[in-house]
């Protein structure tokens, strides 16, 4: 019985074959018994199902670095969506800062000091300003003014994109400290309106300082008169000489000004010349005195003389009138700020020079002063 099984089954592996094989397979030519014939039929099948899949699954051949000719290229993503912009209407009343002119935050002044502030604005919004568009104080610290205080913003027309200048005439309070007052626009129709971007107050801010007053006099072995060809001599005179009416004499005044402090903010200056002695008619034959701001040193000579006229005069007055009041000079406040921190402020005080009518024309002061009002930095 194991016999047949075998031969059924060698039989049927030599039908498989010659099935699914080209060709078939020859008959041997020798008789072979049948294990042989099963393992050589084995053998011969396993060949072919290896040459079969070698052909229906080849080793496949990786290109480098070479691109595929028939790859269709990917649409590059476009954004459809269309954005339309929104025009937002500029508001009719708007303002910009711009800057303060004068008196920026924080400036010192002196009690009770009457000051004016400006600041410069920009006319942003979309309507034009005009005298019916007022300046109010807004709130807080009026300086001189009361809530509700309003003046014309404009006496013209400021137009969209244009700058103005809106100034207000203050006063500062009489007790030290920092003061700020807010300030607002109002409409011709009452609304009112401010700088951008929220449309707020606009401020001025001051710091009130105590001030102190030095009355200075000249210092006597630095002071005096002198004539091209004498002196000095001990006394304050400009005009024609005592001793030689067609020549003329200047008067020189040093002022030692070592204690003001550096740093300190003179506020006002006043003349004292209001003790003086004429002789002739100095200002009716000589004309204007002039006074220069110049430095000389601590030793007065005749080499300090300046012959002429020159321009560039510090104070100068064209009669008594002047003379005889305080007067509050903003040139010669100007002046010794300038040399503020030195030892010393210099004048020289002289007219054009003789008339040559054979009278003596001349004025001598006594006492003259200055009198120089700061604030301590």
């Amino acid at each position: 019985m194991k016999k047949i099984y075998c031969s059924l089954t060698l039989f049927l592996v030599i039908v498989l074959v010659s099935c699914n094989l080209p060709g078939g397979i020859a008959a041997p030519t020798s008789p072979t018994s049948p294990d042989a014939a099963f393992t050589q039929a084995a053998e011969t099948v396993a060949a072919k199902l290896t040459e079969v899949a070698n052909l229906a699954s080849p080793t496949p051949v990786i290109p480098t670095n070479t691109p595929n000719p028939t790859a269709t290229p990917q649409p590059t993503a476009t954004n459809t969506q269309v954005f339309t912009p929104t025009n937002t209407p500029i508001p009719c009343n708007l303002a910009a800062f711009v800057t303060d002119v004068t008196y920026p935050d924080n400036t010192q002044v002196a009690p009770n000091q009457a000051f004016v502030k400006t600041w410069r604005v920009k006319n942003v919004g979309s309507c034009s300003w005009n005298s019916d568009y007022k300046l109010v104080f807004d709130h807080q610290d009026g300086m001189g003014v009361t809530t509700g205080y309003t003046q014309p913003l404009t006496s013209g027309v400021v137009n969209p994109g244009q700058m103005v200048d809106l100034t207000v005439n203050l006063t500062s309070p009489a007790s030290s400290g920092t003061y700020t007052g807010y300030w607002r626009f109002r409409d011709p129709g009452g609304v009112l309106f401010g700088i951008t971007p929220a449309g707020g107050t606009f401020l001025v801010k001051i710091v009130v300082v105590a001030s102190e007053t030095d009355t200075l006099t000249p210092v006597a072995a630095e002071s005096g008169t002198v004539r091209a060809d004498a002196g000095p001599f001990p006394d304050y005179t400009a005009g024609e000489s005592n001793s030689d009416i067609t020549k003329t004499c200047e008067a020189f005044l040093s002022f030692d000004i070592s204690g003001i402090p550096a740093g300190a903010k003179i506020t006002q200056v006043k003349i004292n010349f209001k003790d003086y002695t004429i002789t002739g008619d100095p200002f009716g034959s000589l004309g204007v005195l002039n006074g220069y701001a110049k430095n000389y040193g601590d030793t007065l000579t005749t080499a300090d003389f300046v012959a002429g006229f020159p321009s560039g005069n510090t104070v100068d007055w064209g009669s008594t009138a002047p003379l005889n009041t305080l007067e509050v000079s903003s040139d010669l406040k100007a002046a010794i700020q300038a040399k503020v921190g030195t030892e010393r402020f210099q004048l020289r005080l002289q007219f054009a020079g003789s008339n040559g009518d054979a009278v003596k024309d001349r004025i001598t002061f006594n006492n003259p002063s200055l009198i120089v009002t700061y604030l301590k930095p």
